[in-house]
């Protein structure tokens, strides 16, 4: 029995052993690499390697959401052309500010969910505007109680200070007192 353990533990060896060749082998790029084998550099080796593998894991999924973020950006310049031609515009022809102009209308496309430039986004805009003009009454009576609690809270200030100062009048005309007799 001890000697099947001992002879499995000399295999895991050789597997750990053989792992980390394999590794060094296609991180170096070179065949039979020449190196001293003792625990502590095994031990190294293998943390190494782990510690290499975690982080190519995480420049594979940085690279994919890469590769998205690309495909995602093309699509929008897509988008975009596809506005300027309907507007009758060349893209390679507009100035930043041009370009800083079209992207808030290509924005406000896509807030106001409308793909079509002209009597579809002026709908889609008249209809926003419409849902702002009807919150209005609601916000301003909103800011109306805002205003009256914050004319509530300076009253309640002033009249927290006037007792403060009371208190203090109070309590140095009790002292006072106390000296007297």
């Amino acid at each position: 029995l001890i000697l099947l353990d001992s002879l499995l533990q000399e295999g895991q060896k050789m597997n750990e052993i053989e792992e980390v060749r394999e590794w060094l082998e296609t991180v170096t790029g070179e065949k039979g690499l020449e190196w001293e084998i003792t625990p502590q550099n095994i031990k190294y080796l293998q943390d190494l390697r782990a510690k290499n593998l975690q982080k190519e894991k995480l420049i594979q999924v940085t690279l994919a959401e890469t590769e998205k973020l690309s495909h995602e950006y093309e699509g929008e310049l897509k988008r975009l052309d596809k506005i300027l031609k309907q507007l009758g515009i060349d893209s390679s022809l507009l100035s930043t500010t041009s370009a800083s102009y079209l992207q808030v209308l290509a924005d406000s496309c896509s807030l106001l969910e409308e793909d079509n430039i002209g009597r579809g986004l002026e709908v889609a805009l008249s209809r926003a505007l419409l849902q702002q003009a009807n919150k209005a009454p609601s916000i301003a009576t909103a800011k109306a109680k805002i205003e009256a609690v914050k004319i509530e809270n300076l009253k309640l200030y002033s009249q927290l200070e006037r007792l403060e100062e009371a208190v203090k009048l109070a309590k140095k005309e009790g002292d006072e007192d106390l000296e007297l007799t």
